[in-house]
């Protein structure tokens, strides 16, 4: 993917998560979170993604984690809505020639000082030019604690 693309999808998520709320930087605290990435190819275990990261009010964590070969990119926000401060994370990996791996996420934190969290996980198969089908399940937990004060 190309330098532009990646500027591209960042703006993109960066505006998804600023559109239906008010951001306010002044009422926000600083949040500390881990996030942990499991890849599995074709049922094998292909890659690991862990992260410990604090986001300060008013900015974004960004993390280019890219090969030679692969960009890989981790990108987490926080936005304030309706008082609850809201953690938005994307995560975008191209592991071949033909696919990648790109989802999004967000947490809502709703009492300070405490740890919240979020999982998921997502499933996909492709095939190309004739090759065996391919699977990649993409497992995922964010865990949020946002300051007292």
């Amino acid at each position: 993917m190309s330098r532009i693309m990646k500027l591209l999808v960042a703006s993109i998520m960066v505006t998804s998560f600023a559109v239906p709320v008010t951001v306010n930087a002044a009422g926000q605290l600083k949040v500390s979170c881990s996030v942990v990435v499991d890849y599995v190819f074709n049922g094998n275990a292909a890659e690991s993604y862990q992260k410990v990261f604090v986001i300060e009010p008013g900015l974004s964590f960004d993390d280019d984690f890219s090969t030679f070969t692969r960009q890989k990119t981790f990108f987490a926000s926080t936005v304030l809505d309706a008082g609850n401060t809201v953690v938005g994370i994307s995560y975008f990996n191209d592991v071949g020639v033909f696919d990648a791996i790109d989802f999004s996420t967000k947490l809502m934190l709703h009492k300070k000082g405490v740890a919240e969290s979020t999982s998921g996980s997502h499933t996909f198969s492709t095939t190309a030019g004739g090759t065996p089908q391919r699977e990649y399940t993409i497992n995922y937990t964010l865990t949020c604690k946002q300051a007292k004060q």
